[in-house]
């Protein structure tokens, strides 16, 4: 076992030396922040913004109080067809049958204008038709004959925090873990049989397996810091930061002790099996520059399963999911932080998957390591 200390620290010294590993995890721990701070700001700035309705004819009474309270500004326009297309966001013609309305589907204002306006419609057809009820001595309530009282489960804000960062945390977590190392299992591998001191190490009295376990230690140790550091910048400015929504409400996001402590179980998986992946790929190249272009894959394997918490919000997985690789860390994830509950069924089995992912990585490294024509050839 000294032999596997012996080389895990003269792996963290030559890493430490390295700038582009301590670049990377510099760079993770201002990016997070960063990206998350433009994306409030540019969620706040949507739900602030005022947004122009350009209009020929008479306004209906009342309705235009309800315009200049949703954020929709009434401009008078000669052409509101004409003037939809660039100089304002929506273009509406009044008449004394119909509101006729024109907007360009391909513009974001638009879409968000038009929501705003279906809102405002459907609010003030709603008045206009109970007024017109209780003048004639008729019960407006007749309009819900069935009233519904809606009773949330959790709180909705809640909910779109936990939604938020159950997309962003899997994503940074599997990211980080596999960036951050990469670049240090490549130079301890193809780096160092780039520059041929790899061989003059292989020939020290400790056993291959030590070696191995030396680098891919010192891999996932930096691997792991880097993931951390992101995770915890990212957190950070989470609390910081406020997505303001709807009037009077605004969004904060944090994490709580079990998903904390799941998320750091899961990482130190996710580093141990990306680091004996990525030694195993250094090993097997010639040179850091194809070490590189092995690894590049891998950059997609890991995006692929982020996304589909993205794309596929809903998911309901059976239990076989969890034994698919960095998928299962995905899911896990979600479970904890949207749905509040840890499936430890779930867990032990995404904690085996990765185990044993990580073991066939490591015995194919291994592998890679007693082989005396690969290791020596240039």
């Amino acid at each position: 076992m000294s032999s596997i200390a012996i080389v895990f620290r003269k792996e963290i010294r030559e890493i430490l030396r390295d700038r582009r590993t301590l670049t990377a995890i510099v760079l993770a721990a201002l990016a997070t922040p960063l990206v998350l701070f433009v994306i409030s700001q540019v969620a706040t700035k949507t739900a602030a913004q005022v947004y122009t309705v350009g209009y020929s004819g008479t306004i209906p009474a009342g309705l235009d109080v309800l315009f200049s309270a949703t954020g929709l500004k009434l401009e008078l326009v000669a052409d509101p067809p004409a003037a939809a297309r660039q100089q304002v966001d929506l273009g509406l013609v009044f008449s004394a049958s119909q509101i006729d309305e024109y907007y360009d589907p391909t513009r974001q204002s638009a879409q968000i204008a038009d929501t705003r306006l279906q809102t405002i419609l459907g609010k003030y057809d709603a008045a206009k038709i109970a007024a017109s009820l209780q003048e004639h001595g008729v019960d407006p309530g007749i309009l819900n004959p069935v009233p519904v009282r809606v009773h949330p489960l959790s709180s909705p804000v809640q909910a779109a925090g936990d939604s938020f960062l159950s997309f962003f945390l899997p994503y940074i977590l599997i990211t980080m873990t596999l960036t951050g190392g990469l670049s240090a299992a490549l130079d301890c591998s193809a780096g160092e049989r780039e520059r041929k001191t790899l061989e003059s190490l292989l020939l020290t009295p400790a056993p291959r397996s030590h070696v191995l376990v030396g680098k891919i230690l010192a891999v996932s140790a930096i691997s792991l810091a880097s993931a951390v550091v992101a995770i915890g910048s990212m957190l950070i400015a989470l609390t910081q930061i406020s997505f303001t929504g709807t009037p009077g409400s605004s969004l904060h996001v944090g994490l709580n002790a079990q998903a904390t402590l799941i998320m750091v179980w899961l990482a130190i998986l996710l580093a141990g099996t990306f680091s004996s992946l990525t030694v195993a790929l250094g090993t097997l190249a010639r040179n850091f520059r194809q070490g590189q272009a092995y690894a590049t894959p891998l950059y997609f394997i890991t995006i692929f399963p982020a996304a589909i918490v993205l794309f596929i919000p809903d998911f309901n997985p059976s239990l076989a999911y969890y034994l698919i690789p960095i998928l299962n860390a995905v899911l896990v994830l979600r479970d904890v932080i949207v749905h509040n509950t840890a499936q430890w069924q779930a867990i032990a089995l995404t904690s085996a998957s990765l185990i044993l992912a990580g073991g066939l990585c490591w015995y194919a490294a291994l592998r890679l390591f007693t082989r005396e024509a690969l290791l020596v050839r240039s």
